[in-house]
């Protein structure tokens, strides 16, 4: 006896998904009364020419004399409809995409930081635009498509009711074995896009690479192996797009068969009942309409609700890169830094590559520390750490006594202040830039301008710290860039000020200024990595950690 195989129960939908898909859907509500009219009003039209041609062959002018005024008031009213429905459908599509797209990027700002730090942003780039384009035309427009095929079955269904009264039930049956057989046939197509779903997002991945790299492939010049790798990898995309495509076409090919068989039937039917009499010329021409009605409805149901079926997996894949891996709970709130932050027999490693091993250190309120060392000594990881970019794999890093881990990332990060190598600037004002979009006193902004060394540059600009920056800051040089994060952190009244090479595009007096700047704060705990070593300043560090091998050694100032 052949054991049968048991099928995979199919995922479902998280609840917060079918929710944000719900009120999309919501706003295809204004499209009903159009569409639902414009279909109306056609039917009235072809009911309409229908009475005309028997009352113009029966020779009945006072009939047509009657109708003709409402005909060609019907025909006025179809443009302006038609015209309503496609404003309502570009409404419907936007505001879809839209829901889509904000609970995408709100679930992506949810994400834990050192989960999107270790993924390939790429990952993010293809959902949002690759899967997300997948989503609006497969999925949302397929729906579009499948309401108004309805609106069209239904219409046909009225028109051939006039003629005889048991063609309807037959065409319902049909289309109701039509809806069935898409769906299921759909569901054969989830695999592929899936599969299609991962091409792209590889594709944005290496496109989004050398992009990036532009400058090393010209100065090197590598375009032609880049040009041979790119359209290698375009070929591949599109071969898989291609199986997708032929893969559709067969179902398509199948359903219409099926489809062509049921209508074939049905016309049969409505044949043999023309044969029998008791229906006039008008009558056939009605018929004939109705099941050209019926027929493209048909016909775009039955490519429409694959369609919707196969986008099943894009979502599922989309949520799945949303879900936060980390069971770890922050249950401790952090009200500021009032005692030592120590690093705890940390280690820590990116895969097999081990970067911290048994790191052991103490930073004081109110101490200024160095941190130096040789690249990829593990000096960046101590600060992403401190970040809480990532979790320690063995030991601990306690600030006040309380492990970092447990300590909730969004109180924490009100009382600290990091200065990175990349520094993103909105395209805004220089005084947003500066306050983040916080409240700051002009004293407090202007203090943290002279501390950053930007009073010259400020005083070059027309329009003063109202200035529009553009592009991520493309109006800016790499000095002004460092400068500008350099007073984000200063103007933060930040518990813990955390600089990650903030001297490497600087001048050597500006760095000076701005270090002394940094020695003189108050209060504030700085942690500063950089290879810009000033021998002289660095006896005013409260000390001096070098950072090799994966161990932390404290150095005593020069």
């Amino acid at each position: 006896m052949v054991k049968r195989k048991e099928k995979t129960p199919r995922q479902p939908f998280p609840l917060e998904l079918k929710r944000t898909i719900r009120r999309a859907l919501i706003t295809l509500l204004p499209s009903v009364p159009p569409i639902t009219a414009g279909q109306a009003l056609n039917v009235y039209l072809i009911i309409l020419t229908q009475r005309l041609l028997d009352a113009a062959l029966t020779g009945q002018s006072d009939y047509i004399a009657g109708i003709i005024a409402p005909f060609f008031l019907g025909l006025a009213l179809y443009v302006p409809l038609d015209l309503l429905s496609a404003f309502t459908r570009g409404c419907y599509i936007r505001r879809a995409n839209t829901l889509m797209k904000q609970r995408y990027v709100g679930r992506v700002f949810a994400k834990n930081i050192s989960e999107f730090q270790s993924e390939n942003r790429a990952l993010y780039l293809s959902n949002i635009t690759n899967d997300m384009n997948t989503v609006e035309q497969r999925y949302f427009v397929s729906l579009y498509t499948i309401f108004e095929s309805f609106v069209t079955f239904f219409g046909g269904v009225v028109i051939i009711s006039m003629t005889k009264s048991w063609i309807p039930i037959v065409a319902s049956v049909i289309g109701a074995l039509m809806i069935f057989i898409g769906m299921r046939s759909g569901r054969t197509l989830e695999k592929s896009e899936g599969e299609r779903s991962d091409f792209l997002i590889k594709y944005t991945a290496f496109i989004r690479e050398f992009l990036s790299a532009f400058r090393i492939i010209k100065s090197h010049n590598l375009e032609d192996k880049i040009e041979k790798d790119f359209n290698r990898r375009s070929t591949d995309v599109q071969s898989k797009r291609y199986e997708l495509d032929k893969k559709e076409t067969v179902i398509q090919t199948r359903n219409n068969v099926r489809f062509g068989f049921f209508i074939a039937v049905l016309l049969t039917l409505a044949m043999l009942a023309v044969r029998e009499g008791g229906i006039t010329t008008g009558g056939i021409l009605l018929t004939i309409n109705g099941f050209g009605m019926i027929m493209d409805a048909l016909g775009r149901l039955a490519e429409a609700f694959p369609s919707v079926a196969s986008v099943r997996t894009v979502f599922l894949r989309m949520e799945d890169n949303l879900e936060n891996k980390e069971l770890s709970v922050e249950t401790e709130s952090f009200d500021g830094f009032d005692g030592e932050l120590v690093f705890d027999d940390v280690s820590f490693a990116y895969g097999d590559n081990q970067v911290l091993q048994d790191a052991r250190f103490t930073l004081r309120k109110g101490g200024k520390y160095l941190m130096i060392g040789p690249s990829g000594g593990g000096k960046s990881t101590i600060l992403r750490l401190v970040r809480k970019y990532f979790n320690p794999d063995q030991g601990a890093i306690l600030l006040d006594g309380v492990d970092l881990v447990d300590i909730r990332r969004e109180s924490y990060y009100r009382h600290i202040a990091n200065v990175e190598q990349q520094v993103f600037l909105f395209e805004d004002t220089l005084r947003n830039n500066l306050t983040l979009y916080k409240d700051y006193s002009d004293e407090e902004i202007m203090r943290a301008i002279e501390g950053a060394g930007l009073s010259d540059y400020l005083e070059r600009l027309p329009d003063g710290i109202e200035h529009i920056i553009v592009d991520n800051g493309k109006n800016l040089s790499g000095g002004e860039r460092a400068r500008v994060a350099i007073a984000r952190g200063l103007i933060a009244r930040a518990d813990l000020l955390l600089l990650d090479e903030a001297f490497a595009s600087l001048d050597e007096r500006v760095a000076r200024n701005i270090e002394k700047t940094l020695l003189s704060l108050d209060g504030v705990t700085v942690l500063s990595v950089s290879h810009v070593l000033f021998p002289d300043t660095m006896p005013f560090y409260d000390a001096v950690f070098e950072v090799k091998r994966g161990q932390v050694t404290e150095l005593r100032p020069a």
